[in-house]
């Protein structure tokens, strides 16, 4: 079946085409676009998952990020990265593995439910621990994923703590043992 387009939907087409040659043109960076799919049907998805210590808890004053591999002082770990973790849905459950890459703060244990009891750690893997050069570390091993089981996590803006959580900070500064509670945040709205 042929169909008819209006001398505006030509317009709005051509002008579309045209934007983007000009922007291609100035040498403006564009983002490649990626299929999402919605996270609700069992299956296994690649989203955005971040764990972190609180500014109010660190030293830095900054929320320091064990998902992030940066390692002071050159390289903070003071962002969230993306596009990170494994989401598998099936029946039902939700089940979150995140990567823990920092080597400055080494998680050794985390608490098993957060403070509200909505999200449960059901798994950690551990890792042989070297610490950045020139720094050194006590322990041998740190934790490398915690799988949370997220089914009843609300995400998006929301946050997941867990106290009591123990982690050990290498760097020379504010090196020792740590307390300090861990933070989970996820979109898993959007998926890949």
């Amino acid at each position: 079946m042929k169909k008819d387009y209006s001398r505006r939907d030509f317009l709005k087409v051509t002008g579309a085409a045209a934007l983007v040659a000009a922007a291609a043109g100035c040498g403006l960076a564009t983002e490649p676009t990626s299929a999402f799919a919605d996270a609700s049907t069992d299956g296994t998805y690649t989203v955005t998952a971040n764990v972190y210590v609180d500014k109010a808890d660190t030293p830095i004053g900054k929320n320091a990020y064990v998902t992030n591999s940066g390692n002071p002082p050159r390289n903070k770990p003071t962002s969230p990265v993306y596009n990170n973790a494994t989401l598998v849905i099936k029946d039902g459950k939700k089940l979150l593995t995140v990567p823990i890459v920092n080597d400055t703060f080494g998680i050794l244990s985390i608490a098993d439910t957060s403070t509200d009891g909505v999200v449960s750690v059901v798994g950690t893997t551990e890792t042989a621990w070297k610490a950045p050069f020139p720094w050194t570390t006590p322990y041998a091993n740190r934790i490398a994923t915690i799988t949370f089981d997220v089914t009843n996590f609300a995400a998006g803006t929301s946050v997941a703590t867990f106290s009591p959580s123990k982690e050990f900070a290498t760097f020379p500064l504010y090196r020792g043992d740590k307390a300090w509670n861990l933070h989970l945040v996820a979109d898993l709205s959007a998926a890949q």
